[in-house]
């Protein structure tokens, strides 16, 4: 049973006789009325700390959740900064790779490209040069023949096979 102080106040005991001084009685259950309203009173401080200091801990461990929480997906944003960074650069090198084998293959092919003209341009000198010693040499057989006063035939140049 839970004893207030209320209770403690308004309690009246029977009269008997030889009992106790009924102002001493009074006097003793007013000291304990003080005394339990004044127990009362800490007893409601204490929950009322304890609840805000309940509430505060609460406050101080979502906190620390929230703190934690936020840690980790720093940490699981740097990791994957860090992985694409990884994946870009191998990107970046293997695309340099295929622009370096590409730009290599059209060299290559520029150069045989340069190497067949310049064969090409050897064997048209070649036939050029032929024909202009045909030619010279058939003027100059033109111009002795003139100097010679027209006497004899001209030697026809042979073909050569080319």
């Amino acid at each position: 049973m839970k004893v207030t102080p209320l209770d403690i106040q308004q309690k009246r005991f029977h009269i008997a006789f030889r009992g106790y001084e009924r102002t001493e009685v009074e006097a003793f259950l007013d000291v304990v009325r003080e005394e339990m309203e004044g127990l009362v009173r800490e007893v409601t401080e204490l929950r009322e700390f304890r609840d805000t200091y309940d509430e505060r801990m609460r406050d101080y461990r979502d906190r620390e959740d929230t703190l934690k929480s936020t840690m980790i997906s720093t940490h699981r944003l740097a990791e994957d900064i860090r992985e694409n960074a990884r994946k870009e650069a191998q990107l970046m090198v293997k695309d340099a790779e295929i622009k370096y084998q590409q730009t290599l293959e059209r060299a290559r092919e520029e150069k045989l490209q340069l190497e067949s003209e310049i064969i090409e341009l050897r064997r048209q000198k070649h036939h050029f040069l032929e024909d202009m010693k045909k030619m010279i040499h058939m003027h100059l057989e033109m111009a002795h023949f003139e100097e010679g006063g027209g006497e004899g035939k001209a030697e026809q140049p042979e073909a050569k096979a080319d």
